[in-house]
């Protein structure tokens, strides 16, 4: 089919209609691929299938892929030898659990759908994979439960920082440092537990300054007395990134073990997602299953096309190749 044929059946403003239907980016990805066939055998798998579907919508089935997001940008990351981010591993646990959802779903649509339900049969599980990161990562963070290392790390953590804010409240009420401070709150700067100062009495306190505010009337001190336990505070926290790097390093590694299968459950779902959009579509407008035939033989009758608002009634006896979406 060439062009000029395309834009004169308006064909991609069709998909574009059908596309609204879709309920993931996977769906619409497909969509956009997709071209008319004039292979006889293919022609009547799409519409065996969109009339399937209909029958499941016919009978209120409608099936789970709300939740579902497009996860190609992070298998392309695995490939590439990345590790992933927390939020992405979600996303990826997301995406296995509503397989897992949709597989479950179409356990018991065979009568209704026996060829959507043959697909969910080639559909892999991961229930160990979405438990391994459901453990480790809450909220798109690495909980401290993940690791015994990683919970003592925090924990150590937790108590210098509470040292140093002790020590410095103490230096904040001290009255011999009133004069010498110019708000009374302690303040982080670069990850360094520090104290606003006149600048006029930059000297008069022993510590090492770490900034500098816009007008210079302020500098940010960190006083000497908490020196030791900033360094302390600092070599801790590069422990806990390097920690969360080594389990999230873990999780990448045992999603990309599975990349073949999971690359399958994509391509089931994307077609899950397009067949369930030309259902709905197909359902919008009340349209029925043609019959098709491989004779070059066409009979239209009370069709419409989808962009007309007018029926319009024909009878054509022509010789072509029998083409359908």
């Amino acid at each position: 089919m060439n062009t000029m044929t395309y834009e004169k059946l308006q064909y991609i403003q069709l998909k574009e209609m059908v596309k609204k239907h879709c309920v993931s980016g996977l769906g619409k990805a497909l969509l956009d691929q997709l071209k008319p066939s004039s292979t006889l055998k293919v022609v009547k798998n799409r519409l065996n299938e969109t009339t399937e579907a209909r029958n499941l919508l016919n009978a209120e089935s409608h099936i789970p892929l709300k939740g579902i997001s497009h996860i190609g940008l992070h298998i392309d990351k695995l490939e590439k030898g990345m590790i992933l981010e927390p939020s992405e591993l979600v996303a990826i646990a997301d995406f296995l659990r509503g397989c897992r959802n949709i597989k479950k779903f179409m356990t018991d649509k065979e009568f209704f759908a026996p060829t959507l339900h043959s697909y969910a049969r080639s559909m892999t599980e991961f229930r160990g994979i979405e438990e391994e990161i459901q453990f480790t990562i809450k909220g798109n963070a690495v909980v401290s439960e993940a690791s015994k290392d990683l919970k003592r790390i925090r924990n150590q953590i937790i108590k210098t920082e509470s040292k140093i804010e002790e020590r410095l409240n103490k230096f904040l009420k001290s009255g011999a440092n009133k004069e010498f401070i110019q708000e009374f709150f302690i303040s982080k700067k670069d990850d360094r537990y520090t104290i606003p100062i006149k600048a006029s009495y930059k000297n008069q306190v022993a510590g090492t300054i770490v900034e500098v505010s816009a007008k210079g009337a302020t500098v940010f001190i960190e006083p000497a007395s908490v020196t030791k336990l900033n360094v302390e505070l600092a070599s801790l926290k590069a422990e806990e990134s390097m920690e969360e790097y080594q389990l999230l390093a873990t999780l990448s590694g045992t999603v990309f073990e599975q990349l073949k299968p999971i690359k399958i459950n994509i391509e089931l779902i994307s077609q899950y997602d397009m067949i369930f959009a030309k259902a709905k579509f197909s359902k919008s407008m009340d349209a029925i299953e043609p019959k098709i035939n491989d004779h070059g033989y066409i009979k239209l009758t009370s069709c419409k096309h989808p962009l007309c608002r007018k029926t319009a009634y024909l009878w054509i006896l022509k010789s072509v190749r029998t083409i359908a979406a």
